[in-house]
């Protein structure tokens, strides 16, 4: 797969430096508002079937997709699940006010999991915070124990900040999948690749080395920095136990995030980097400094996880780098989760009019330049990608303009109008399986930048 090459600059790209993480946000959750629930004509929307005749994808096989509702409604399986089982094919998202509230651009990325995986087995849970519900994560995790959540979310209390929502489903991320094992996605993330063939032959496959699988922000050997929005592993993963053991230290005593990457439990992981002075509003007001401070302050999962995998522990018997190496099968970002930003030019706006553009009228008729490059964002994401990332408020302020996902959420139905790109892709998400599966990294070893006891350091 040949992509363009990403500019030096954060407004265009991701900055490619001597720092060992990438600088493009790694997450997904960077939540729109959802402050009302949409009206049933808006839940119509989101999961009218698509009949145009798409043409199939190179490198894909057809798949039929699992039908949905006649009358509109929901899937029964989305809105009262069985509940998990540990080790099970479960997948798991978070949306705090609740499934029924997404946007519809959101919804068809639920409910395309739905059509393409739950035929296979899967059960998928959208959980929420809302009294009553019974996809209440309470139900799911033990929101009374310290070991899983830290003091802001037990007793009835709420995480603080400008961030809240995205710092939410962090806490609750890590805890479900140690708990039931299966995969973690934000609720931005469109799914090409196919999940089940990763479970059935690799995560979940006792022969198999591997345990976990998610992305890393940065090339091997030097820069691995493995990021949060999508995440597949068995329960108890090591390497998640201890991340998780060390992001919920970094929240003892708080309800939010400022200051958490000075920390000595994370502070030997390099920053987050973005632009100096970098100072951006998503919507003209409180603007605020982003530095590189800030930037990992937001994303201290990440940092968590980071510290994980370069800590070397002989007292615990840990050696992060090692297991980093042989049991994790990790993807680079850039490459399978960042087609259409790549081959765009990082320009939301262009890939807004391409997604809206209409296919050529026939096989034979001769492509604009438009139709070409939507042709090659599609074959590409569907076929030899593994998601499409849409990322919202915290990098619109990065790149000091709308996100695709924004754009979406604010020009409803145009990321999957009829005979279009979008259309396109949208019906590539349910109806078209990859061939193969991207190869994992070959990780080298690398240096461990933390040696020492973890369970003395939790102490200190």
């Amino acid at each position: 797969m040949h992509h363009a090459t990403t500019s030096s600059h954060l407004l265009d790209g991701p900055i490619h430096s001597a720092s060992p993480t990438e600088t493009i946000p790694a997450r997904l959750d960077e939540r729109t508002t959802s402050d009302s629930t949409p009206d049933s004509s808006s839940i119509g929307s989101s999961i009218a079937t698509m009949d145009y005749p798409y043409p199939s994808i190179p490198g894909t096989s057809a798949f039929t997709p699992r039908p949905l509702p006649r009358d509109g409604s929901l899937p029964e399986e989305l809105v009262n699940p069985p509940m998990p089982t540990r080790g099970g094919k479960n997948m798991f998202a978070y949306w705090h006010t609740g499934i029924q509230s997404l946007k519809p651009y959101l919804m068809r990325n639920v409910l395309a999991w739905y059509q393409r995986y739950s035929s296979l087995g899967w059960n998928i849970y959208v959980l929420d915070r809302q009294d009553g519900s019974p996809l209440n994560v309470s139900r799911f995790i033990d929101l009374s124990d310290p070991e899983v959540v830290p003091d802001v979310m037990r007793d009835g209390g709420s995480v603080t900040g400008q961030y809240s929502a995205q710092h939410s489903s962090d806490l609750v991320r890590w805890p479900l999948l140690l708990k039931y094992g299966g995969a973690y996605l934000d609720v931005g993330v469109i799914m090409f690749g196919d999940m089940d063939r990763l479970w059935e032959e690799h995560i979940a496959n006792p022969d198999s080395p591997f345990d976990y699988a998610g992305f890393t922000m940065g090339d091997a050997p030097d820069a691995i920095s493995i990021v949060n929005f999508w995440m597949m592993s068995t329960p108890d993963n090591p390497l998640m136990q201890r991340a998780h053991r060390i992001f919920l230290k970094l929240w003892e005593g708080k309800t939010d995030t400022t200051g958490a990457h000075a920390n000595p439990l994370v502070s030997h992981v390099p920053l987050l980097r973005v632009p100096d002075n970098l100072t951006q509003s998503d919507d003209g007001k409180d603007a605020m400094t982003i530095d590189d401070a800030a930037m990992t302050d937001y994303a201290v999962q990440i940092q968590a996880m980071g510290s994980a995998q370069r800590w070397f522990d002989e007292e615990g018997k840990w050696d992060g780098p090692s297991y980093v190496q042989h049991k994790c099968y990790l993807l680079s970002m850039i490459q399978h989760a960042y087609v259409n930003e790549q081959l765009s030019g990082w320009d939301s706006a262009k890939q807004h009019q391409i997604f809206l553009t209409p296919l050529p009228p026939t096989v034979n008729s001769e492509e604009t330049e438009t139709q070409r490059l939507g042709r090659q964002i599609v074959e590409e994401s569907v076929a030899g990608s593994w998601v499409l990332k849409l990322a919202h408020g915290f990098s619109a302020r990065l790149f000091g303009k709308p996100t695709l996902g924004m754009l979406w959420r604010d020009d409803e139905g145009s990321d999957c109008k009829e005979g279009t790109y979008g259309g396109w892709l949208r019906w590539a998400t349910v109806n078209s399986r990859p061939e193969r599966t991207p190869e994992a990294l070959g990780i080298m070893r690398y240096e461990p930048t933390m040696r020492g006891s973890l369970e003395a350091m939790l102490k200190c």
